[in-house]
């Protein structure tokens, strides 16, 4: 028994034993766990604190760009004190933040000191600036005067706030201005360049200020970019370059639908073009088009913008010049139908609206047609369509889409576009004509009207012929022919002989040999004297239909189609 009591109290003194040891840890752990979570919370507590004192500094930068300084150092002087008595985050410890913070409550301070000085200076610039005077020379002193000014207020803003600081950028910007003025152009491009770099680095490369900046400088090179083009750079390829630069900003600012954006992308559309880049000239105006809110309705809601109908026609002649004939039908129709509806407020606007035109076509303008506002605009690019350009923009487009009907071989409604396209030819040709007819000398280049017509003419042949009406094309390249020869520049060129060539194959379809054997010969004599070679394809089919038509033969084969005829359209 007495062994068996000394067992139980082993066993009960071990128990107790092993229970303090876990009291002992679980009283362990739970101070741990504590301790750390004290830590978190500490540590929770001064990022919280942190992110207070970057809200304070945040808003002195908002004070500051707005030229409140008292209210910006209050600002950054309550981020120091949470630094400090919260953060427990101290200056000469290599702390970026409080380092900066407390730059920032020295240079507010400097700049609360000098700020009636600063602001006097730019009042008397522009006290100066707007003096009225009788001479340019006298005006120019009083430009240089205000420049001068400024420069010393920018002395005190570089002390003050720093050289970089967007103040200083608004100064050099408005220096650049005067500078324009006086027609100092190298002067104003070198301030407002060094202004853009300055706005870059403070608030970054798409703000506002710097889209503003930019836009600036481009409108100084759209007027005299080929006096302040650096030595080696073309005029066209430094605009360029800052339409590019001027994007992202822009579209940062405003949207990626806004006229502002649609007008920049239209310009580099056209700066491309000219470069003949179509396909990046293609894509600026499709970019341009989607800017402007199209291709929807809306674009329609309360008139419509003048740039729209303007990148549409250049749209689809950029097509026409690429081949794409599919999307030269769909362009060309958003371009057709928008230059019928735009056609009486562009008169309009111009006072110059008639009816001369009304007749041409029962498509041109009828009835169902109605009408739109364009919307007014100040700013405008170099392809925008006014009453001056109106009709060529619209025989431009109907002619593209006659070409593309013709290839797609739609030939009804191919004739469409060439007849009125045509109609439209005599009109703009006879309205270019001088009043006093004996003026002018067949030893003349060709009107540039005349030319288009002949095109409309040849144009609308073909279209006839590929329809097998042979006496209908006649009508066409009769016509044609005399107009080409009104003028010894045009007589005898290959032009000429193309419009020989047809008519004699004309004449050989319809069987009146004699008629088609001369055209033929003479259009052989134009090719030797242009210098085509006695082998040349076409020349050899002139010689195979000429053969026909010399021995009168009645039942020859069919002639080639007329897509292989020697025309050029």
């Amino acid at each position: 028994g007495e062994i068996k009591r000394q067992q139980a109290e082993l066993v009960l003194a071990e128990q107790e034993r092993k229970n303090a040891d876990l009291s002992d840890y679980v009283e362990s752990s739970e101070l741990a766990k504590s301790r750390k979570q004290e830590a978190e919370f500490e540590l929770s507590l001064l990022q919280v604190a942190s992110r207070v004192a970057d809200i304070h500094n945040n808003m002195g930068v908002v004070h500051e760009l707005n030229r409140s300084y008292k209210q910006a150092q209050t600002s950054y002087r309550d981020a120091l004190d949470v630094y400090y008595n919260t953060c427990k985050r101290f200056k000469n410890s290599d702390d970026p933040d409080v380092d900066r913070t407390m730059s920032n409550v020295k240079r507010m301070k400097k700049a609360c000191a000098s700020e009636e000085p600063r602001s006097a200076l730019h009042g008397k610039a522009t006290r100066i600036a707007k003096q009225t005077r009788s001479s340019d020379a006298s005006r120019k002193k009083a430009l240089t005067a205000a420049v001068i000014t400024l420069q010393q207020a920018l002395k005190w803003e570089t002390e003050s706030l720093g050289s970089t600081h967007p103040v200083a950028a608004n100064t050099l910007i408005q220096m650049g201005k005067y500078y324009y003025e006086m027609r100092e152009y190298d002067e104003a491009v070198s301030v407002i360049r060094q202004a853009i770099r300055n706005l870059q680095n403070a608030l970054g490369k798409n703000h506002p200020q710097v889209c503003k900046a930019i836009l600036l400088l481009a409108s100084i090179y759209e007027r005299h970019g080929l006096n302040v083009s650096p030595e080696g750079v073309d005029k066209d390829e430094a605009l360029l370059e800052i339409y590019v630069d001027a994007l992202d900003p822009l579209k940062t600012s405003l949207g990626e639908v806004h006229p502002e954006v649609g007008l920049v992308y239209t310009k580099i559309g056209y700066l491309y073009g000219k470069k003949r880049d179509l396909g990046l000239s293609l894509l600026a105006y499709k970019a341009a088009l989607k800017a402007y809110g199209e291709p929807t309705s809306a674009t329609l809601l309360g008139g419509m913008h003048p740039e729209v109908l303007s990148v549409w026609v250049r749209v689809t002649e950029h097509l026409h010049s690429m081949k794409n004939w599919g999307e030269v039908l769909v362009a060309g129709e958003r371009a057709l139908f928008f230059l019928r509806l735009a056609k009486k407020s562009l008169f309009r606007e111009a006072e110059l609206y008639t009816n001369h035109y009304s007749s041409a076509s029962s498509t041109s303008d009828t009835a169902s047609v109605n009408s739109i506002s364009i919307v007014k605009t100040s700013k405008k690019s170099p392809i925008q369509i006014t009453s001056g350009t109106y009709y060529s923009a619209l025989y431009t487009t109907l002619s593209s889409l006659a070409q593309a009907h013709i290839t797609l071989k739609n030939y009804q409604l191919a004739r469409d576009a060439c007849e009125e396209s045509l109609q439209l030819g005599w009109e703009i040709a006879l309205s270019s004509q001088p009043d006093d007819k004996s003026k002018g000398s067949n030893h003349e280049p060709l009107d540039p009207a005349l030319h288009q017509l002949i095109r409309s003419l040849k144009r609308l042949g073909k279209v006839i012929l590929l329809q097998k009406h042979y006496n209908d094309a006649l009508e066409c390249f009769l016509p044609c022919l005399e107009l080409l020869r009104s003028s010894k520049t045009t007589e005898s060129t290959l032009d000429t002989a193309s419009v020989l060539g047809s008519l004699g194959f004309l004449y050989l379809k319809l069987k009146k040999f004699n008629e088609s054997s001369n055209f033929l010969r003479e259009c052989l004599r134009l090719y030797r004297k242009n210098g085509v070679d006695a082998n040349d394809r076409e020349t050899n089919k002139i010689k195979a239909w000429l053969e026909m038509a010399e021995s009168r033969e009645e039942d020859f084969e069919e002639p080639p189609t007329f897509l292989e005829i020697p025309i050029v359209i």
